[in-house]
């Protein structure tokens, strides 16, 4: 081996502690998908209360059954059902992104890892967990440890298309927002 091949090597420690910082990096991107939805869930109730509770202050739907335009009552019902239903979905998505992930295949259900609880329980005893993590070279370290990261990041990659979604939703939900409140002024007046 020559010179620079071996400057080119990289050790068994620097890839364990690049692999360790990968996989810290992942999971603080699990939990700030895990705020984001958070957040996108508070926020997408509040809208709720502030669209439907406005609507049923100003007791609106009184007001509609009232209109003799029946194009304007019609518009009404159906801003509040379009409201009702981006409303849901954006709640589902919020909280989607919370269920518990799934393993990708067959294998990664029966394997018994040594980084994840569900792996990790698979073990009978704590002793035969300890033999396994006791005999772990630092090839099977770094192996475990990419292995951990590769299904991290599924994850992680999951959440943030749930989070996107609700983020969309909530984004639309705070424009139905304003045109329902402001909808719902217009009729009061009427």
């Amino acid at each position: 081996m020559s010179v620079d091949d071996k400057k080119n090597l990289v050790t068994s420690d620097t890839k364990i502690d690049f692999i360790k910082y990968i996989h810290s990096h992942v999971q603080d991107q699990i939990r700030f998908a895990d705020t984001k939805a958070n957040i996108s869930l508070s926020i997408q109730s509040l809208l709720i209360s502030i669209g439907l509770g406005t609507s049923l202050l100003a007791n609106t739907f009184e007001h509609v059954q009232k209109l003799v335009n029946n194009n304007l009552s019609c518009a009404f019902y159906v801003m509040v059902a379009v409201f009702i239903i981006s409303s849901i979905v954006g709640v589902i998505l919020s909280i989607l992104v919370y269920k518990a992930r799934s393993p990708l295949d067959e294998t990664e259900q029966k394997r018994k890892g040594l980084l994840y609880f569900g792996h990790i329980a698979q073990f009978p005893t704590f002793n035969d967990y300890f033999s396994e993590v006791d005999g772990i070279d630092e090839d099977g370290m770094l192996g475990e440890f990419t292995h951990q990261v590769y299904h991290l990041s599924h994850i992680a990659n999951k959440k943030m298309e749930y989070v996107n979604m609700s983020i969309y939703f909530l984004i639309l939900n705070l424009f139905l927002t304003i045109i329902l409140i402001t909808f719902s002024g217009y009729i009061s007046t009427l």
